[in-house]
């Protein structure tokens, strides 16, 4: 808790004068995960679904439609922003390229722990294996043009950031006294397909598969998720939609390669950072 509150001192310093305190109901973005295998249901980095994985996750109708995204993470070998617990995301949307962004997040074990912030795109709370996460992120659009996420310029990356105060604020500190150690994660594909939940009780929400596998295969891992999202509004029928769907997924029994956060398991495969 230490570590959060002089991070968050740092952030507050830097934020301007529009800057306020965050609170609970600040909050009001859920996102719920449940991690799963797929065994032998789907082919490695499938792009379409089989019978065999409609018939195993039968709780679920997805359609077809293929989203396909390609992200990487940047920080130090050392990890120096996620010490402040700070994430920097690069994702391109191959399917959508006009929505491709560069994101800056912040997480912290509690709301009041992020100090002063002012600019954000959403504050969320995220629910892993029954565990709350939240975070504050901010957004920049860009072009796939000027940024090959298969070997990110870093000083591309960060000269788009400087465009938003805010962002450039959080990060700027630790930008310039480490930029020259600067590195990116493996690349990672994900394709999501969207769908709806069978049950009756919870088919108005949409629900997401995803499939993370590296964009050279290498290491072989898949890391794959159910995930839905909604608003604090709704936070007794979502929390009993996640103990539902978390059910139906354990009931399939297949292992899943990772556990929690796909951005540390992203991390985790990466051989240049040390862990």
């Amino acid at each position: 808790m230490k570590t959060h509150l002089l991070v968050i001192g740092l952030v507050s310093l830097c934020l301007h004068s529009g800057a306020y305190a965050l609170s609970p109901n600040q909050f009001t973005s859920l996102e719920y995960h449940v991690n799963t295998g797929v065994a032998s249901t789907l082919p490695y980095a499938a792009d379409q679904l089989t019978p065999d994985f409609t018939n195993t996750f039968s709780f679920i109708t997805l359609e077809e439609e293929l989203s396909i995204k390609l992200v990487t993470f940047i920080d130090t070998p050392n990890r120096d922003f996620n010490a402040k617990h700070i994430n920097i995301r690069v994702r391109e949307n191959v399917t959508t390229p006009r929505k491709s962004k560069i994101t800056i997040k912040l997480r912290a074990d509690n709301p009041q722990a992020f100090g002063e912030l002012s600019g954000y795109k959403k504050a969320e709370v995220d629910y892993t294996e029954g565990n709350a996460a939240y975070s504050v992120s901010y957004d920049l659009p860009y072009s796939p043009n000027d940024i090959d996420i298969q070997h990110v310029n870093i000083a591309t990356v960060f000269d788009i950031i400087k465009r938003n105060q805010a962002m450039w604020d959080i990060v700027s500190d630790i930008y310039n006294q480490h930029k020259q150690d600067l590195i990116q994660t493996v690349v990672m594909r994900t394709h999501g397909w969207d769908g709806f939940v069978k049950d009756k009780r919870f088919n108005d929400i949409e629900m997401e598969f995803q499939i993370w596998t590296p964009y050279y295969r290498k290491p072989r891992i898949t890391f794959a998720e159910f995930s839905f999202k909604g608003s604090d509004g709704d936070k007794a029928r979502l929390d009993e939609a996640y103990q539902y769907i978390n059910q139906q997924v354990k009931s399939v029994g297949f292992d899943s390669s990772h556990q929690g956060s796909k951005t540390n398991s992203t991390f985790t495969i990466t051989e240049a950072f040390n862990q």
